[in-house]
């Protein structure tokens, strides 16, 4: 090889530039040809799912215009999420560019590493590359069971239909989702947000895919969050079962596909400071000559329209014609994301209002319930009304159980085990509860036995406590203990407090409801503080049903609440 070279330096030794040029090309050439490229430079660039494809077939061009000059792009092909969390974890990617679905991963990049206690990696983003706006994805069979201005936003927060919303931990499209329902909230009542946020956590499909296969086996009128390019895809792989892309009559926002620039240097920060001025000097010449070509390849790829467009992109700038079935031909008008800081807290609250519960409702049915409280109404039927709407939120993966409880309801127990805790996932458990909640007004009877009860359900839950559940004792009353015979507030509260003391790895916290004036409001809040749960008044049906809906949202910051 060196003698070839020399051959080849002295036979242009008389030579132009431009002789030498064209010669050194040649020999370049050849050199690849003949012995492969021990020194080639590849650029790999890791890609969301959605455009990696795209994105791999104007690598394919790219690779094919530079053969033989040891230059070439690999595409991998990667979730945004996924890459993010290795980011962050400072975990080598091997990773030159990230093309993730949208600028939101960054903030999930740098937070993350923050809460590892992690340096937050080096990271340079530039302009996206193309653009896919969201809408709402239905089977063309059930169109017509949509009006143009219903669909939107705002039918989505208020309930009107069933949306199935991609886990929003893995899914940018669902995260942009929550924050523009978390802005209309805040025009209007704060608590829809939190309402819709249960609604939408009853069943979370892990992915578009999984949403677009509920979506064709249920006979409910239902959409799926989603954004052309994958509506696009769909139908191209399934012709038999097309999708419709519902627009948002409000404006809709887009995943914007930016392509960044990521630190992905051989030499470690130990090494590099060991060098010598001279050596960070060769070192950062090379890191440009790599964000050059890096930039050229962003904007070969920026600039496939045509490419893009088949796929079912628009470009950049959100325009660009898709002529392809389920989505409207011209480019839609989109909006920014807005502050998009605010994410972070509106996924925790997405947590915590969706993490799986094990509650044991606790019933009082003495005969003080049976008074009138507001408007007519008996404070056990203001009960039974608002229990349906709670209860309504539980998804699946939830357990329930209930208890009725007075005085010396079963023999000298004052509380009756009406239906165990099992899951809302089977409808016999489901109709069961339904059926005891209609029959309450028959089953009252006595004193309010309150004290032992409390201790047995606790006790009752702790039994066969599952630690993958927020595992918690949910008790309505109307009153005060009035069993004489029982253990007093002081020991009840001495025998939860050595509960916790003696195992404080199963909390079983203790969420209490009083209806109407009468409850010993003092007694309820001692017993909540004990345990790590949370107190409530009510003394009309809405207050009932905001309580109770808040009862069931305060998961997150169990034990403990405020």
């Amino acid at each position: 090889m060196p003698a070839l070279a020399t051959l080849l330096t002295l036979s242009l030794a008389g030579g132009g530039a431009l002789v030498a040029l064209a010669a050194q090309n040649k020999l370049d050439d050849f050199v690849a040809q003949t012995f492969g490229c021990p020194n080639a430079t590849e650029l790999v660039v890791v890609a969301d799912p959605t455009i990696s494809s795209t994105v791999q077939t104007v690598a394919n061009a790219y690779n094919a215009e530079h053969v033989g000059k040891c230059l070439s792009a690999k595409v991998v092909t990667q979730r945004s999420a996924d890459t993010a969390a290795l980011l962050a974890s400072g975990t080598s990617t091997g990773a030159d560019a990230w093309i993730p679905d949208s600028p939101l991963w960054l903030n999930r990049v740098e937070s993350t590493a923050v809460s590892l206690g992690r340096e937050v990696p080096a990271t340079q983003e530039w302009d996206s590359i193309a653009s896919s706006p969201l809408v709402f994805a239905t089977p063309a069979v059930k169109v017509a069971e949509f009006e143009a201005t219903e669909v939107g936003w705002g039918a989505m927060l208020a309930g009107r239909y069933r949306t199935l919303l991609p886990d929003p931990q893995v899914s940018a499209a669902s995260m942009i989702a929550l924050a523009t329902l978390d802005d209309l909230a805040t025009a209007g009542d704060p608590a829809d947000f939190d309402r819709a946020l249960i609604n939408l956590g009853r069943s979370i499909p892990d992915s578009t895919q999984a949403a677009f296969t509920e979506l064709h086996i249920s006979d409910s009128r239902m959409v799926a969050l989603a954004t052309e390019r994958e509506i696009v895809a769909h139908n191209a792989s399934k012709p038999e079962e097309p999708l419709v892309a519902l627009y948002p009559s409000e404006g809709t926002a887009a995943l914007t596909y930016p392509f960044i620039l990521v630190a992905n240097s051989s030499v470690s920060a130990l090494e590099e400071s060991r060098m010598t001025d001279e050596e960070r000097a060769v070192l950062a010449e090379a890191e440009t000559n790599r964000a050059s070509l890096l930039e050229g390849f962003a904007k070969l790829v920026r600039g496939s329209d045509q490419v893009l467009n088949a796929e079912g992109f628009r470009d950049n700038a959100g325009g660009g014609e898709i002529l392809a079935s389920g989505v409207i031909a011209a480019p839609t008008q989109t909006r920014s994301m807005g502050d998009t800081d605010e994410m972070v807290s509106i996924l925790r609250n997405w947590n915590a209002l969706n993490l799986r519960s094990r509650i044991l409702t606790v019933v009082d049915v003495s005969g003080s319930m049976l008074e009138r409280a507001w408007d007519g109404q008996r404070r056990i039927e203001m009960f039974q009304n608002s229990a349906e709407d709670a209860f309504s939120t539980l998804s699946e993966d939830d357990e329930l159980g209930m208890w009725l409880f007075s005085k010396e309801r079963v023999g000298v127990e004052d509380w009756e085990d009406v239906a165990g805790i099992r899951s809302m996932n089977d409808p016999e458990h489901v109709n069961n509860l339904q059926a005891i909640i209609d029959s309450l007004p028959s089953r009252i009877n006595g004193y309010t036995g309150l004290n032992d009860t409390v201790l047995a359900a606790v006790t009752h839950v702790r039994e066969a406590y599952n630690p993958d559940k927020v595992n918690s004792v949910m008790l309505i009353t109307d009153g005060r203990n009035e069993d004489d015979n029982g253990i007093s507030l002081q020991q009840l509260l001495d025998k939860l407090t050595s509960m916790i003391d003696k195992d404080t790895d199963e909390p079983v916290p203790v969420v209490l409801v009083g209806i109407g004036p009468d409850t010993d409001v003092e007694a309820m809040r001692k017993i909540a503080q004990a345990t790590g749960g949370t107190a409530y008044q009510a003394n009309n049906p809405t207050e009932l049903s905001t309580v109770m809906l808040e009862a069931l949202s305060q998961r997150d910051c169990r034990p403990n609440c405020s």
